[in-house]
């Protein structure tokens, strides 16, 4: 809020006139002093302003505050902005009126401090969600998985322990319809660039079954218990690791399906 200091200080002038006037018209010095004392003394800057801390957050200006503070807003707003399209069909009520409130409420916080503490809220909240959408994918895959190793039973005549053994484990490692696959030990499921874009997909190409594959031909993987960029064989072939997020155990193949 921008404030006009020239009202005050045209008051002051007024009443310093007044006094002046009157003491040239022959008013005695104590009529002088009640009208001054009744229009009052001039507001001092400090009182009309309180100006920022730029100091105490760590700046040498006003000006790269000022610069600080917009950028973080703006950041703030595109990353509140960015969670919502990504994740927003998981988020509850709440959430999204959280994530919302940034978007719309960012140029209103008045201190670091404000911006701060909001951008963790920020992080904490796309963590939660990050999680609520990978469960929601893997529960959609393994409904999948057990959909197509019933028809495949109704539709070959497989028996039942047959039929779920299929879904598990198959001469071709994971696949689109056998949504989950257990392979040395670990769980292999997948999930979507349609519906979750990594931020390095542009550097990955997709192969004839639609894995995704980076420059040095590894599978694109996402493991919870296992350090980015590792790599290790899984049953589709060499995988490295670019994401995390999933249970220990699991495999999460990045796919374009």
């Amino acid at each position: 809020m921008r404030i006009d200091s020239r009202k005050p200080k045209a008051a002051a002038l007024s009443a310093a006139l007044t006094v002046a006037l009157l003491a040239g018209a022959g008013a005695t010095d104590a009529h002088a002093a009640t009208l001054s004392d009744t229009v009052g003394p001039t507001p001092s800057e400090a009182t009309l302003v309180q100006p920022v801390d730029y100091r105490g957050d760590g700046y040498g200006s006003m000006q790269e505050w000022n610069a600080s503070m917009e950028a973080k807003r703006d950041s703030l707003e595109m990353r509140a902005q960015i969670i919502m399209n990504m994740y927003g069909d998981y988020a509850t009520d709440d959430e999204r009126a959280v994530l919302q409130g940034c978007i719309d409420g960012a140029g209103s916080l008045l201190t670091m401090g404000e911006v701060d503490a909001k951008s963790t809220e920020l992080d904490e909240l796309r963590a939660a969600l990050e999680d609520a959408k990978r469960e929601a994918l893997e529960a959609a895959a393994e409904a999948e998985a057990a959909e197509a190793a019933q028809a495949s039973y109704y539709n070959a005549g497989y028996t039942p322990s047959y039929a779920s053994a299929a879904s598990y484990a198959n001469g071709s490692g994971l696949t689109r319809s056998a949504g989950v696959n257990n392979y040395n030990g670990r769980r292999e499921t997948y999930y979507s660039s349609n519906v979750l874009y990594h931020y390095r997909t542009g550097e990955w190409t997709q192969d004839s079954e639609g894995f995704w594959r980076d420059s040095d031909g590894y599978y694109v993987v996402a493991a919870g218990d296992m350090a980015q960029g590792s790599t290790f064989t899984g049953s589709k072939g060499d995988c490295k690791v670019y994401d995390s997020g999933c249970a220990a155990g699991t495999t999460d193949y990045y796919i374009g399906w």
